[in-house]
């Protein structure tokens, strides 16, 4: 904007904005416009119009101007608002961040697509483990009255083992060892090789351990989980198609809730090319230990097409 046009704004509102700063609404006062030199503003600043790039999580930016500021801005950074800017300060400072806000939704809603979509080709290859390759939580095993729980140092949290579904790596005579939790202080080996420990040992979780679809597949009984793969086999899709898994089970066991007894429903979402497909999974659990007394499992198929179906499994005990 040249000097003519500024002069035949003062009085007006203006919009003024440097490098990443952010953008402003002020009334342009005055201007200087001294012969040969570039002309300047003489600014009251009224409110925020957009706020400064965010370039960090560290120091967050603050707003360089605040309301009623004086201030004295080179022309070439000073152009017509075009209308009467008519928010509080307050009003548009917060608008300003809303706008932020969104753009980086946005923006991480378009990351979580593609790591979505990264983790998927993984699954199907098999390797979804390298996500979380060397990503270790730490617990030491501990007994509290006739319960065991692995605990957490650091995050001083704690988890019963009773009905835990989760892999472990335990530190057995000074080399990390995969197994299950059986009973007491007995845990399995893939091969049924049986390792007893003792309270106040090392116990490790890879964080992979801690993805609902996972942890899923992993409490599922051979026949359930046979029964799960049968209606994703007659529905076209398979496991490395899982794209949400809502795992109500891990969230009672995270919680320290009573294991003995659980019922409740699970959603999965998986999908292919341009279709959808969704499962409720709808649970009973009742067990002594490590010994099911009942279990009872109803896999509900429907696919974006409205075809629908259902596969179940229940033990002789269920009351299903």
């Amino acid at each position: 904007m040249n000097r003519d046009k500024a002069k035949a704004l003062i009085g007006s509102d203006v919009k003024f904005h440097q490098t990443d700063d952010g953008a402003y609404a002020a009334v342009l006062e005055d201007i200087i416009a001294e012969p040969n030199t570039p002309w300047r503003g003489i600014l009251t600043v009224k409110g925020v119009i957009s706020y400064p790039e965010l370039t960090g999580y560290d120091d967050f930016p603050k707003l360089s101007y605040s309301e009623n500021d004086q201030v004295e801005i080179s022309g070439k950074w000073i152009e017509p608002l075009g209308e009467l800017f008519t928010m509080s300060f307050a009003e548009s400072h917060a608008r300003a961040l809303k706008e932020r806000w969104e753009q980086y939704r946005e923006a991480n809603d378009e990351l979580d697509k593609t790591l979505l979509f990264i983790q998927q080709e993984l699954r199907k290859l098999a390797y979804e483990d390298l996500i979380f390759e060397d990503s270790y939580v730490y617990y030491q095993l501990v007994k509290k009255g006739r319960k065991l729980f692995i605990y957490d140092e650091l995050k001083r949290e704690s988890l019963s083992l009773d009905g835990c579904p989760f892999e472990f790596e335990v530190d057995y005579q000074g080399e990390w060892r995969s197994a299950f939790y059986s009973e007491g202080f007995t845990f399995i080996t893939h091969d049924g090789e049986k390792l007893h420990l003792t309270h106040g040992d090392t116990l490790r979780l890879n964080k992979a351990q801690f993805d609902p679809y996972r942890i899923l597949k992993n409490e599922l009984t051979e026949p359930s989980l046979q029964a799960l793969e049968r209606g994703l086999s007659k529905m076209g899709i398979g496991h490395e198609h899982a794209v949400y898994c809502h795992n109500s089970l891990l969230l009672t066991l995270l919680q320290g809730k009573n294991t003995s007894e659980m019922s409740g429903v699970n959603f999965i979402s998986y999908a292919v090319d341009d279709r959808q497909f969704v499962v409720q999974h709808h649970y009973e659990r009742q067990s002594d230990g490590q010994i099911p007394e009942k279990a009872y499992d109803r896999f509900e198929f429907t696919a974006d097409d409205g075809h629908r179906m259902i596969t179940t499994y229940a033990t002789a005990l269920s009351n299903d």
